[in-house]
């Protein structure tokens, strides 16, 4: 007798074994968690959710580095789909820990106890992984790091300046790698059929115009997916400074903020290796809208083992597991990326006749006025509000 044929009769008799009336309840996929409810309901998700969860036909793609694809408030709902040729995918936390939560965030399904729901958990996901080549300076601060655990930024610049040419040469192989592999991941996606692809990286036209010939490849994807009628969604980056200008134009491509749950736009300053670090949601006239990112609930890689890896593009990782979930302080614009490009599916599911042009014009028009009246560069045209923006797509007359 075959292996498979021995393996399917276990299944067969497992499966009988189990009485019908006692198996277990089904979780609800759509419990909203208690940390949850704040932005839920600053956002009017509920009254969003009357009209829709989202619709199997409007495909959400997200490009990030990887994800945990077995994760339980993933596995149902997010397929893999292209991985970058070329670079590592290595399964560590520090890969797949960013396209997990961002992911989550959009299309979670809560599946179990202490359990998070995504936005837009009707929505399927597919995965567009880009992986990472080797990282030179990630690679040179840990060195610097086992060498002192108390270095200093002046000691990791010390290091740097031994280590400059090496380190150029990584900063523009990097640019290259980022637009290579994320204009492959939009054109597999637009491919594919996604309706919406969230980006939660920061991609200023300053630093890609450096490199022309690489940042020429992703601007060409980029209308390429305009050309499809695509919505794509970007962060705006987390350096709190003025960004003039992303690919795309505003009226194609949305730039989201991160606000904290009082409507103020985020910022902070951090202390990291004995000096402080400016930190916050960046700003500028191509600033969409924004979406709070304080306290926010998100899927983190769920498997201990992926936290201690011996090799990865960035050099061996050692963390702590703690849990499948963690509640951030703010996600910044990372998570607010995913929160526009949910309510951006939500729309597209409510009314799939809906252009492009007419999404984007829909996601600001129903957003809250939080800065200086009208549309101004600090805060776009305000926080997102998923009713108040699902209320005018059921209304609006356009549509093709």
């Amino acid at each position: 007798m075959s292996l498979a044929c021995i393996v399917l009769g276990l299944v067969v008799a497992a499966a009988a074994a189990v009485p019908q009336d006692q198996a277990a309840p089904a979780p609800d996929p759509y419990l909203v968690a208690d940390s949850q409810r704040p932005y839920f309901d600053l956002m009017h998700v509920a009254d969003a959710w009357a009209v829709t969860r989202g619709s199997p036909d409007c495909i959400v793609g997200v490009i990030d580095t990887g994800f945990d694809f077995f994760h339980p408030a993933l596995k149902n709902n997010l397929s893999p789909g292209w991985f970058a040729p070329d670079v590592y995918h290595t399964t560590c936390a520090g890969m797949i820990a960013h396209g997990t939560l961002v992911a989550s965030i959009i299309g979670g399904r809560n599946t179990e106890d202490g359990g998070m729901v995504g936005l837009a958990p009707d929505c399927p996901l597919l995965a567009a992984s880009i992986g990472m080549p080797e990282h030179k300076l990630l690679l040179l601060q840990r060195q610097v790091m086992e060498a002192n655990p108390n270095a200093s930024a002046d000691d990791l610049r010390a290091a740097m300046a031994e280590h400059q040419d090496e380190l150029r040469d990584f900063g523009r192989n990097w640019i290259g790698y980022v637009t290579r592999t994320t204009a492959g991941a939009i054109d597999y996606l637009v491919e594919r059929k996604a309706r919406v692809i969230n980006i939660s990286a920061f991609l200023p036209r300053a630093t890609l115009e450096r490199y022309p010939e690489a940042a020429a490849q992703l601007y060409e994807a980029f209308d390429r997916a305009i050309e499809a009628d695509v919505v794509i969604v970007i962060g705006a980056g987390n350096n709190a400074e003025e960004t003039l200008s992303y690919p795309g134009a505003a009226e194609t491509v949305l730039v989201a903020g991160a606000t904290l749950l009082s409507d103020e736009r985020w910022a902070e300053t951090v202390h990291a290796m004995g000096m402080d670090v400016k930190q916050g949601s960046n700003y500028g006239p191509r600033l969409s809208v924004m979406a709070p990112t304080q306290n926010l609930l998100r899927a983190m890689p769920h498997d201990k083992a992926l936290y201690e890896v011996q090799g990865t593009p960035m050099g061996p990782e050692v963390q702590t597991y703690t849990a499948s979930y963690e509640v951030a302080p703010n996600g910044a614009t990372s998570s607010a990326a995913p929160i526009v490009a949910s309510l951006a599916a939500l729309i597209r599911s409510a009314r799939p006749d809906l252009p492009a042009r007419d999404v984007i014009r829909i996601v600001k028009q129903g957003a809250v006025d939080i800065g200086d009246p009208g549309e101004d560069p600090m805060t776009g045209s305000g926080r997102v509000d998923f009713a108040a923006s699902l209320r005018l797509a059921l209304a609006d007359e356009g549509g093709g």
